[in-house]
């Protein structure tokens, strides 16, 4: 696909990310997976943070009615098939697994933090997942 940007969406590790969550027949347990091993993770790894990341906007998809920019066509009526579903007991692991993806013990921050142009722009997208889910 070749996706690459500072949005949550805009890169290829993050399509195979949702991918696999819109092929999981248990969602809210593989998407606690993904928080896991970032949190308890001594170094979160590119793939690992990617997959916690896209499992944390989905649930600020479902919860705030968050647009993001996203190349999969389905994406928003998919997110409205998650409305049935209780993400409410991941909402906090989501917001720590999002700062231990801006943590300085992770691959994507240090990648990022060679971007000079885009980082703020990267990191604040981040932080606003957060803010929105707490």
């Amino acid at each position: 696909m070749g996706a690459w940007n500072y949005g949550v969406f805009d890169d290829d590790i993050a399509y195979d990310a949702l991918d696999d969550l819109r092929e999981s027949l248990e969602i809210i347990t593989d998407m606690e997976k993904y928080f896991d091993a970032v949190i308890g993770a001594e170094y979160v790894e590119y793939d690992e943070g990617c997959y916690a990341l896209v499992s944390a906007a989905v649930i600020d998809s479902v919860f705030n009615e968050k647009q993001y920019r996203c190349d999969d066509e389905d994406y928003f009526e998919w997110v409205k098939t998650l409305k049935s579903f209780d993400f409410t007991p991941l909402k906090q692991k989501a917001i720590v697994a999002i700062d231990a993806v801006l943590s300085d013990s992770s691959e994507i921050k240090e990648l990022w933090e060679e971007n000079k142009e885009l980082y703020s722009a990267w990191r604040e997208d981040k932080i606003s997942i957060r803010e929105r889910l707490r």
